[in-house]
């Protein structure tokens, strides 16, 4: 009797711990799928204290070889560049995620005994990481937003800005270059244009382009914060080295935005993601011209994920987007699917995934279509979380490194007068765990889609922009001229092969796209 009992009571609790764990992983609408992954905390601040700086601004980058590099800020004043030292740390995992390095790694440690309110050394704080490691070679690049002036103040302008470095790793993120001072090379783009008196790289995960090769790198592109007149996109062919403004010096992508990250879509078109309240300002950027830059940027447009049940949080909050190749389950039908992270609770909490299926031309054709038609969303967190990273595994996994469970140690006295040229002595000590997950695409769309890498990139093209000559007034020759460059699009077709189409295109489109 008492070994049935035993057992009756084993099964009872095993069914209760099942119950948990899918209550506390997956969201209703998309789950029956799989249990939640083992989560992994990479940068601890419940585990500190008032003594222990908290940490917070999550980065995820998959670079050579399927080296995984986790970042994040180290809080030393307990909260943002310009109020005292910040410090740039990483984690490494070469076994996607089972296993990361038990140390942090120091990128960029700030210099408190610089800061002063006469002037704003470079080297007193270095926050914000945003964090790309090449694909094909062993670098690693992060940019911070550094020095001790805070974005929001009107005393940092163009004469006193907030200061951007670039640090360097050549042996995949094991040591670190000292940082270099890249501010007046990159306010210096848009001097002639839209001047930017403050900016910062949006942090966590920098893109790199699937498709743009111009010498030895992939190209990569960084979307900045600034003000005023809102987000810029900066693009660089030497892995950040130089940089060229993305659609010109006067180019505002998205003049409400605030913290911004890049995708590319299929097509080869980059689009920005910027945060702000109850969903996701977008702009589009199609190339006439991949090599030179050329292209022109639609009109900023919000995506609201309107129609489902769960809705971006009111409360702005940074997330990322994420486009991966993708099997349609219920037919084996080769396409995309866009993923977007972002809170969805009363503030900064539910952090999850929404996902959009990208089959044809009504989803991306432009961002009318892009912003529409959400097709659904899983819950990552339940309780406080806030920023997110999420990037593509070597192992088809969805690496998902957020913030959750915020802990406030309350304020905290700087020794030292900071935020230049003002002085604020009292620092908000506040910080997250920093979470990392492994996830299924299956369990991200409930069981809808999986990723592959069987998808050909110029038949979905062929597809897509058969469609697209459909809806364009073109004269009969131009239409026998566009239908022969799609019909001559390869598996993976050249920038030049797609910058033929859009250029013939372009004088037919709208004033407005």
């Amino acid at each position: 009797m008492k070994t049935r009992l035993y057992l009756f009571t084993l099964m009872l609790l095993m069914a209760v711990s099942a119950w948990a764990g899918d209550a506390e992983g997956n969201d209703a609408r998309t789950s029956g799928y799989a249990k939640m992954p083992q989560r992994t905390t990479l940068f601890s601040t419940l585990k500190g204290g008032m003594d222990i700086p908290p940490y917070r601004i999550p980065g995820i980058t998959c670079g050579k070889n399927g080296r995984l590099i986790a970042s994040a800020a180290r809080l030393v004043c307990g909260t943002d560049p310009g109020y005292g030292q910040v410090d740039c740390v990483v984690k490494i995992s070469d076994d996607n995620g089972l296993t990361w390095s038990d140390k942090e790694i120091d990128v960029a440690v700030g210099d408190a005994s610089l800061i002063n309110n006469v002037k704003t050394p470079m080297e007193a704080a270095y926050g914000d990481p945003a964090v790309v490691m090449d694909r094909e070679h062993n670098e690693v690049l992060v940019m911070a937003v550094a020095g001790c002036t805070v974005y929001t103040y009107g005393s940092t302008n163009r004469q006193n800005p907030n200061m951007i470095a670039t640090i360097r790793s050549l042996d995949g993120g094991a040591t670190w270059q000292q940082p270099v001072d890249q501010t007046e090379d990159i306010y210096g783009l848009f001097d002639k244009g839209n001047p930017m008196a403050a900016a910062f790289v949006g942090g966590g995960r920098i893109f790199q382009s699937r498709i743009v090769k111009v010498g030895d790198y992939y190209r990569i592109y960084a979307a900045l914060a600034a003000r005023p007149n809102g987000n810029r996109v900066i693009y660089s062919d030497d892995f950040g080295r130089t940089w060229k403004a993305l659609g010109g010096a006067s180019a505002t992508p998205v003049p409400n935005g605030d913290e911004p990250k890049c995708e590319e879509l299929p097509d080869g078109r980059v689009i920005i993601s910027s945060r702000t309240g109850g969903g996701r300002l977008l702009n589009i950027y199609t190339y006439t011209n991949t090599r030179t830059g050329a292209g022109k940027w639609e009109v900023e447009t919000k995506a609201t994920m309107s129609g489902l049940s769960a809705s971006p949080s009111s409360n702005p909050t940074n997330g990322e987007m994420l486009i991966v190749p993708a099997k349609r389950l219920s037919d084996s039908r080769m396409l995309y699917v866009a993923l977007q992270s972002v809170p969805t609770g009363g503030g900064r909490s539910n952090v999850g995934i929404f996902f959009k299926e990208l089959a044809d031309i009504s989803d991306i054709r432009n961002l009318t279509a892009f912003s529409a038609g959400w097709d659904g969303f899983y819950q990552v967190s339940t309780t406080a979380s806030a920023y997110s990273s999420i990037e593509l595994q070597a192992d088809d996994k969805i690496a998902f490194f957020y913030e959750e469970t915020l802990t406030k140690w309350g304020t905290k006295p700087n020794p030292v007068s900071t935020s230049f040229p003002t002085g604020d002595g009292i620092h908000n000590f506040d910080g997250f765990e920093n979470i990392y997950l492994a996830l299924d695409l299956e369990m991200i769309t409930g069981g809808k889609y999986s990723i592959s890498h069987e998808v050909n990139r110029g038949e979905y093209l062929k597809t897509f922009f058969g469609a697209l000559i459909d809806e364009v007034e073109l004269t009969a020759e131009e239409k026998t001229t566009a239908r022969a460059l799609v019909a001559s699009l390869t598996a993976e077709p050249a920038p030049e092969q797609i910058d033929a189409i859009y250029t013939l295109l372009a004088s037919k489109e709208p004033a407005d796209k």
